[in-house]
Order: C-alpha cells, then sequence, then structure tokens
C-alpha cells in the first residue's frame, strides 16, 4: 500500500535584504523534496510582508521560472490582513514547515514565533536561538564566555555614529587596519565591507548603518582561508553530526555578495584539505556553539583559519542558504546525503521536537490536575 504524501510548506521571499537567495535557496529545495514523500505548499511573502496564498505563490513562482524578475510581487487587490485567511489554513494543514526567508523577519526569530502560534512543526531553530544566532554582537559575547575564538571586536551602535562619528572611527581604528564592518544583524555579507585605511571608514559605516541600527567592526585576519561545515540535528537527543568541511576560494578583498552569488571565479571545494588536529578543533567548536546557542535542526559555522592553524569562528547560520552557489547542501553530500534525505531528516527532526513538546505541556497539565 502506497504511503500517502504529506504536506512540506516552504516559506520564501520575505521583506529581507536577502530576498532574492531566499527565493533560490526555496526553489532548490522545493525541486530535491521527494515527490513520493512530500506535496509541497509554497507560500510566498512579498518585499512588503505581505503573505501570498499557496496558489497565488505557485503563480509568482512561475512568471519567475519563465525568466521573470527574482522578486515576489505584493498581491494585486488591497487586502486587509497581512497573512490571509486562506494562507493561515494552509499553514495549519500543513505536515511540516520549511522557513527559507533569510535575515530580518525571517532567520530572526519573528518568522518562528508566527509558526511556533500555529502550533505547526518547522524546521530549525526556535525562537531564541535564531534571535542569539542572527545578533552576532551578543551571539559573540556569548561565544566568548564559554571560550570559542572570534574575532576582536566593538558593536556600535547608530546613535553612537550620529553623535560622535569621528570617534567611531577613531576607536575602530585601534583594532589596526584592514578591519571589518558589518550589520549586526544582516547576511549575505550586504552592507559589509572592509576597511584599509581611515579615509575608507566613513563610507563604509554608513553603508553598514543603512543595514541595521547595530554595526559590528571587527579585525580582519591576514590571509585566512574561508572555511565552513554544517551541523545537522540528530534524533532521540544524540549529538548533532558535523559534516565534511568545505573551502572558499575568491579573487575579490572578501567574501562578498557578489562573490558568494554573481563572480563566475569563486570556488567552492568541498571536502577542504585540514589538518586533522585542525579539523578536530574546528567539529568541536562548532558542536560547542551549537549547544551555547540552543541551536536545532540545521547550522552552518563559517569559520577564518591563518596559516598557522588559528581560527577564528566567523558566525553561525540557522538558516543557511540551498542555492547552487551554497555550502551547507554541498558538504552533507560530500558525506553521503543529498538534499532530498537531507530533507527528509530536517523534517523528521522538526516534528520530533514538536512531539516532545506536546508531551510536555501534557505532562504539565497532568500535574497541574493533580
Amino acid at each position: 500500500m502506497t504511503e500517502a504524501r504529506r504536506r512540506l510548506g516552504v516559506i520564501f521571499g520575505g521583506a529581507t535584504v536577502e530576498h532574492v537567495i531566499s527565493i533560490r535557496s526555496a526553489q532548490a529545495v522545493m525541486a530535491a523534496a521527494s515527490t513520493k514523500r512530500w506535496q509541497i505548499i509554497p507560500f510566498a511573502v512579498s518585499r512588503d510582508g505581505l503573505w501570498l496564498t499557496p496558489d497565488e505563490s505557485s503563480r509568482a513562482l512561475s512568471i519567475i521560472q519563465k525568466g521573470g524578475r527574482e522578486e515576489i510581487a505584493a498581491p494585486a487587490a488591497p487586502r486587509s490582513n497581512r497573512v490571509p485567511q486562506a494562507t493561515l489554513a494552509a499553514l495549519v494543514a500543513c505536515d511540516a514547515v520549511f522557513p527559507l526567508i533569510h535575515g530580518t523577519s525571517g532567520e530572526d526569530g519573528v518568522l518562528q514565533g508566527f509558526i511556533e502560534t500555529l502550533d505547526v512543526p518547522y524546521i530549525g531553530s526556535g525562537v531564541a536561538a535564531s534571535a542569539l544566532a542572527m545578533d552576532k554582537a551578543r551571539c559573540k559575547q556569548i561565544l566568548r564566555e564559554v571560550g570559542i575564538p572570534v574575532a576582536p571586536g566593538i558593536a556600535v551602535s547608530c546613535a553612537a555614529w550620529r553623535d560622535d562619528s569621528v570617534a567611531v572611527i577613531r576607536n575602530a581604528s585601534e583594532l589596526g587596519y584592514p578591519y571589518f564592518v558589518k550589520p549586526s544583524r544582516g547576511g549575505s555579507s550586504i552592507g559589509a565591507g572592509r576597511v584599509d585605511s581611515r579615509e575608507e571608514a566613513a563610507d563604509a559605516l554608513a553603508a553598514a548603518f543603512a543595514c541595521d541600527s547595530e554595526v559590528l567592526i571587527e579585525e580582519a585576519m591576514p590571509s585566512p582561508r574561508e572555511i565552513e561545515c554544517g551541523v545537522l540535528g540528530s534524533p532521540d537527543g544524540r549529538p548533532p553530526v558535523v559534516s565534511p568541511f568545505g573551502e572558499i576560494r575568491t579573487q575579490r578583498a572578501f567574501y562578498d555578495y557578489i562573490a558568494k552569488y554573481e563572480d563566475p571565479t569563486t570556488e567552492l571545494i568541498a571536502p577542504a584539505e585540514l589538518d586533522i588536529d585542525l579539523a578536530k578543533q574546528l567539529r568541536h567548536t562548532a558542536v560547542e556553539a551549537w549547544h551555547a546557542v540552543g541551536a536545532e535542526g540545521m547550522v552552518r559555522a563559517d569559520f577564518l583559519v591563518d596559516a598557522n592553524g588559528r581560527f577564528w569562528l566567523g558566525e553561525l547560520n540557522t538558516i543557511p542558504g540551498f542555492t547552487s552557489a551554497s555550502m551547507y547542501p554541498r558538504v552533507f553530500e560530500v558525506a553521503g546525503i543529498p538534499l532530498s534525505e537531507l530533507i527528509d531528516r530536517l523534517v523528521a527532526l522538526a516534528i520530533e521536537r514538536r512531539s516532545n513538546a506536546a508531551d510536555g505541556r501534557a505532562s504539565l497539565d497532568r500535574e497541574a490536575r493533580q
């Protein structure tokens, strides 16, 4: 007897600077998901933050696939609700949901909190871990506290920048040149820049503040290797699985948006060649960071490694990219886990978490009645 297909919702687009990357990630996931196991229900969100119905979402994807602009347009007809009743009903009817909105409003706990209120299983970390990993400044405070090496740096608020930009630039220069500036809550290196001299500082900081109200200024590691790995949760509370490592090589000054998605000379090498002891350290650090932020489901850990084997953990990404230029699915494919199987595993983890949460609530209810 053939098993009935289950409904997997895929959420993409969104009011984020990573709107296009989200669409590409969603298309890759929808193309890879097993058609025997899953009925894919698309949920597109416009740049204005308006949710489309599944039918509208399918039409929007069809336009893009036929060569249209990679953007989810707002619904043509005016509507009073940002999330239509038909969309809510379809979300609640899903067996699981795969949030693939990168960056703010998708990766920062906001979307996770919304799905929590619907009591639908969803892939990835919960509200707190998502918010923490998205906020680079505060995440690195916690990583430092547990002994994980991160780049020396300072966080600067937009208010401090407005009040005394000269003082901010002076303080940043104490890190030495070059240094990097980046939005504290951003992704895909949008708004990030390298500063090689005092004369470049003001423009780089202004670009970062255009993306966020807080900016992280960090020391640059000389000629680092960009090393990444994926971390995948395991069922029944077992330790997470760490993928083989991948390496990114770019001819640009750093791994910026163009290098990630537009430069054909960028190389994604998997598996990366690493010293055995260094690989062991990086693997251990990735798991430590996973536990430090309370991650679930999936995380991509990004490292910088110098010629002497010194390393910094650069970022944790709780909704890593799934595009053709993304490392997370690539390193797990090297491990013998193709994207279709990776999707199945992530959904199983999401359903298990929701089941455990339901069991916990039922236990509390029984205790309250006794």
